[in-house]
Protein backbone atom coordinates (compact mmCIF):
# COMPACT_ATOMS: atom_id res chain seq x y z
CA UNK A 1 0.00 0.00 0.00
CA UNK A 2 3.04 2.53 1.06
CA UNK A 3 4.53 1.45 -2.70
CA UNK A 4 0.94 2.75 -4.45
CA UNK A 5 0.75 5.47 -2.00
CA UNK A 6 4.50 6.77 -3.16
CA UNK A 7 3.99 5.79 -7.02
CA UNK A 8 0.79 8.37 -6.44
CA UNK A 9 2.45 10.96 -4.93
CA UNK A 10 5.05 11.22 -7.47
CA UNK A 11 2.85 11.29 -10.62
CA UNK A 12 0.78 13.77 -8.81
CA UNK A 13 4.32 15.91 -8.63
CA UNK A 14 5.04 15.36 -11.97
CA UNK A 15 1.38 16.42 -13.07
CA UNK A 16 1.72 20.02 -10.81
CA UNK A 17 4.97 20.50 -12.03
CA UNK A 18 4.15 19.81 -16.12
CA UNK A 19 1.16 22.24 -15.10
CA UNK A 20 3.28 24.83 -13.72
CA UNK A 21 5.37 24.98 -16.63
CA UNK A 22 2.80 25.11 -19.07
CA UNK A 23 2.04 28.61 -17.42
CA UNK A 24 4.85 29.66 -19.16
CA UNK A 25 3.73 29.07 -22.01
CA UNK A 26 0.45 30.62 -21.83
CA UNK A 27 2.42 33.55 -20.10
CA UNK A 28 4.58 34.25 -23.37
CA UNK A 29 1.77 33.80 -25.71
CA UNK A 30 0.02 36.81 -23.89
CA UNK A 31 3.33 38.82 -23.73
CA UNK A 32 3.20 38.33 -27.67
CA UNK A 33 -0.37 39.19 -27.47
CA UNK A 34 -0.14 42.71 -25.85
CA UNK A 35 3.34 43.01 -28.19
CA UNK A 36 1.11 42.82 -31.34
CA UNK A 37 -1.89 45.47 -30.22
CA UNK A 38 1.02 47.69 -29.15
CA UNK A 39 0.41 47.48 -25.26
CA UNK A 40 4.05 47.18 -24.83
CA UNK A 41 7.50 46.82 -26.64
CA UNK A 42 9.19 43.56 -26.76
CA UNK A 43 11.88 42.45 -30.05
CA UNK A 44 12.35 39.14 -28.16
CA UNK A 45 9.34 37.33 -27.09
CA UNK A 46 8.24 36.41 -30.42
CA UNK A 47 11.52 34.04 -30.46
CA UNK A 48 9.94 32.38 -27.67
CA UNK A 49 6.35 31.78 -28.64
CA UNK A 50 5.17 28.60 -30.53
CA UNK A 51 1.80 29.15 -31.08
CA UNK A 52 0.36 32.56 -31.27
CA UNK A 53 -2.72 33.59 -29.82
CA UNK A 54 -4.70 36.47 -29.71
CA UNK A 55 -6.09 37.58 -26.15
CA UNK A 56 -9.00 39.42 -25.27
CA UNK A 57 -8.66 43.43 -24.27
CA UNK A 58 -9.32 42.40 -20.46
CA UNK A 59 -6.39 40.11 -20.70
CA UNK A 60 -3.98 42.41 -22.58
CA UNK A 61 -4.39 45.40 -20.12
CA UNK A 62 -3.78 43.28 -17.36
CA UNK A 63 -0.58 41.58 -18.64
CA UNK A 64 0.45 45.50 -19.66
CA UNK A 65 -0.44 46.67 -16.50
CA UNK A 66 1.97 43.96 -14.38
CA UNK A 67 4.32 44.67 -16.93
CA UNK A 68 4.22 48.46 -16.61
CA UNK A 69 4.54 48.03 -13.02
CA UNK A 70 7.24 45.91 -12.92
CA UNK A 71 8.93 48.17 -15.23
CA UNK A 72 8.84 51.16 -13.06
CA UNK A 73 10.22 49.18 -9.92
CA UNK A 74 12.93 47.78 -11.72
CA UNK A 75 13.53 50.81 -13.30
CA UNK A 76 13.74 52.76 -10.25
CA UNK A 77 15.88 50.10 -8.68
CA UNK A 78 18.65 50.02 -11.24
CA UNK A 79 18.88 53.81 -11.96
CA UNK A 80 19.25 54.57 -7.65
CA UNK A 81 22.51 55.73 -6.90
CA UNK A 82 24.03 54.17 -4.35
CA UNK A 83 27.39 53.45 -3.20
CA UNK A 84 30.08 51.21 -1.26
CA UNK A 85 33.67 52.08 -0.63
CA UNK A 86 34.69 51.96 -4.65
CA UNK A 87 31.85 54.78 -5.24
CA UNK A 88 29.57 52.76 -7.17
CA UNK A 89 27.47 50.25 -6.27
CA UNK A 90 27.42 46.57 -8.07
CA UNK A 91 23.33 45.85 -9.08
CA UNK A 92 22.17 42.24 -9.48
CA UNK A 93 19.29 40.28 -10.31
CA UNK A 94 18.03 37.26 -9.21
CA UNK A 95 14.80 36.05 -11.45
CA UNK A 96 13.17 32.79 -9.84
CA UNK A 97 10.29 31.00 -12.08
CA UNK A 98 10.61 33.43 -14.57
CA UNK A 99 9.99 31.28 -17.44
CA UNK A 100 10.61 32.88 -21.13
CA UNK A 101 11.08 36.37 -19.25
CA UNK A 102 12.94 38.47 -22.31
CA UNK A 103 13.35 41.26 -19.41
CA UNK A 104 18.03 40.71 -19.75
CA UNK A 105 17.91 41.10 -23.36
CA UNK A 106 15.99 44.80 -23.33
CA UNK A 107 17.80 45.67 -20.05
CA UNK A 108 20.56 44.82 -22.70
CA UNK A 109 19.35 46.49 -25.41
CA UNK A 110 18.90 49.82 -23.34
CA UNK A 111 22.47 50.06 -21.90
CA UNK A 112 20.43 49.09 -17.92
CA UNK A 113 22.02 45.77 -17.13
CA UNK A 114 22.54 44.99 -13.93
CA UNK A 115 26.91 43.75 -12.86
CA UNK A 116 24.88 39.89 -12.80
CA UNK A 117 21.45 39.09 -14.30
CA UNK A 118 20.84 35.12 -13.01
CA UNK A 119 17.41 33.64 -14.18
CA UNK A 120 16.42 30.19 -11.98
CA UNK A 121 13.83 27.84 -12.96
CA UNK A 122 12.82 24.28 -14.10
CA UNK A 123 15.30 22.94 -16.11
CA UNK A 124 12.98 21.69 -18.91
CA UNK A 125 12.12 25.80 -18.85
Amino acid sequence: MADRTMEKSAADSRSNRAAVQATNDDASASKLSCVKKGYMKDDYIRLFVRRPVKRSPIINRGYFARWAAFRKLLYQFLDCEGSNEKGHMKKQILSLGAGFDTTYFQLQNEGKAPHLYVELDFKEI
